[in-house]
């Protein structure tokens, strides 16, 4: 499990009481001073890991944080960065909370058996439950998802980073539709980098399937499957791998020997082919890439449409949590889920700047999208981020709304494999964000 620095923290302050959070915000000396008491806070026995006091992420956190491990000027500020964010997202917190809690959990891979009920699979999801750390006030329970930017002006940071097949499952039409689109096009990439010009050209031989590669039809899902599912022989820590052709790097990679290429020379840049099909990937001139325009045409469609909204809303904005926990154990006790969000960071003289963060109970997350339910559903292109520059990035982002409010933007690229599906970013809009806004003021929640 990776160690985020701000949610150690997080833990940490959330025990100190409010005098030395609020004077700590303007002044540096306080600041600093600030961090030590986050830092013994969390190594108290008021913070709980799964075993109890200690524990494989308390360890982690305690080493992590550290400072007389911070070995450079950049890690100094990186650990006090991650204060400025936390007490940030504390302070937000405070806003509802008004007291610091009389025990912190500390999630990770196991839950403390106080709080393990609450971690659950549902969604398809491992960790439905997506709190960071679980704040203990008396009989309730506070499942905190916390986030961090470095100043307000920042994107917002991404609720949920999974591959795109996370959000499929029971989706037999919209998994069909994808999958014959992207052999498709993949197989074309592959086609075309083996012609004059391409990478691959001079180094395709006669031998797939009787056909030469050229003489294959990638828009027939037959040849585009033999494409697709080519695998070459490959050099990688001095043995032979078989590995998918196109997720081949360059000829020079290649082991010696037969198949659809063959290894040349070696003079070729080294990472020819994958630099080839990552600019095929390219948005230019203001059009959309082939692939990702498919991928939008087929999410678009009025059978796949609604079921795709309902799936991302529901596993982006956990908006079954409270329906997948079984609470019939928790006699007199309740749970409550919150994303917070710290808006921080230090200069290279280590003044902080510690912006207003921002909280957000899945209670008003869930009203508002009951407001919006019987609003159309649109999947858009977000045309300002996704053809931002010169559009030489090599993915996508579109919008999910619900009538004229966008709800989520959602990217999808690629991250080196392109047999698998692509990663799947989402974030809250701004719009979606200031409506949950006025639904926690509307009905106090």
């Amino acid at each position: 499990m990776g160690i985020e620095k701000s949610e150690g923290l997080y833990a940490g302050l959330s025990l100190v009481p409010n005098a030395e959070i609020e004077s700590a915000i303007l002044n540096p000396e306080k600041f600093k001073q600030l961090y030590g008491l986050a830092y013994n806070a969390l190594l108290s026995d008021s913070v709980l890991d799964s075993t109890g006091t200690t524990g494989p992420t308390k360890s982690g956190f305690e080493q992590a944080l550290d400072l007389e491990n911070a070995k450079s000027p950049s890690e100094m500020r990186d650990l006090y960065s991650n204060l400025a964010a936390a007490l940030s997202a504390v302070k937000a917190t405070r806003s509802v909370y008004s007291n610091p809690p009389e025990k912190v959990y500390l999630t990770g891979n196991q839950w403390h058996p106080d709080v393990a009920s609450l971690k659950i699979k549902a969604m398809g999801m491992k960790d439905y439950n997506s709190a960071d750390l679980i704040l203990r006030y008396g009989n309730l329970y506070v499942g905190i998802s916390l986030k961090k930017k470095p100043d307000p002006l920042k994107n917002n940071p991404t609720l949920i980073n999974n591959a795109l097949s996370t959000f499929l499952e029971g989706n037999q039409p919209l998994i069909d539709g994808l999958q014959k689109h992207r052999v498709k096009y993949f197989a074309s990439v592959i086609q075309e980098a083996c012609v004059s010009g391409g990478p691959l050209y001079g180094f395709a031989t006669t031998e797939t399937k009787g056909k030469s590669i050229l003489e294959l039809d990638p828009t027939n899902l037959d040849d585009a499957l033999l494409l697709w599912n080519t695998k070459i022989p490959r050099k990688k820590n001095n043995k032979v791998v078989s590995e998918f052709l196109i997720n081949l790097k360059s000829q020079s990679e290649l082991a010696d020997g037969g198949g659809v290429l063959k290894k040349g020379n070696g003079s070729q840049k080294q990472n020819a082919f994958r630099d080839f099909v990552n600019k095929k990937l390219y948005n230019p001139n203001q059009i959309l890439n082939p692939l990702w325009q498919g991928y939008l045409d087929i999410m678009n469609q009025p059978n796949i449409k609604e079921t795709l909204a309902k799936s991302l809303l529901d596993k982006v904005l956990k908006l079954s949590l409270f329906d997948e926990l079984d609470m019939s154990n928790w006699t007199n006790r309740d749970f409550g889920f919150y994303l917070v969000t710290g808006v921080g960071q230090v200069s290279t003289s280590l003044i902080p700047s510690v912006s207003q963060g921002k909280i957000q109970s899945l209670n008003s997350i869930m009203i508002s999208i009951i407001k919006l339910s019987n609003q159309p559903t649109m999947l858009t292109v977000n045309k300002d981020k996704t053809f931002q520059g010169d559009g030489s990035r090599a993915k996508v982002i579109f919008t999910l709304s619900k009538g004229k409010t966008p709800i989520l933007d959602v990217e999808l690229r690629y991250k080196g494999d392109f047999k698998a599906y692509p990663q799947f970013f989402a974030t809250m809009t701004p719009e979606f964000e200031k409506m949950v806004t006025g639904t926690a003021q509307e009905f106090k929640v």
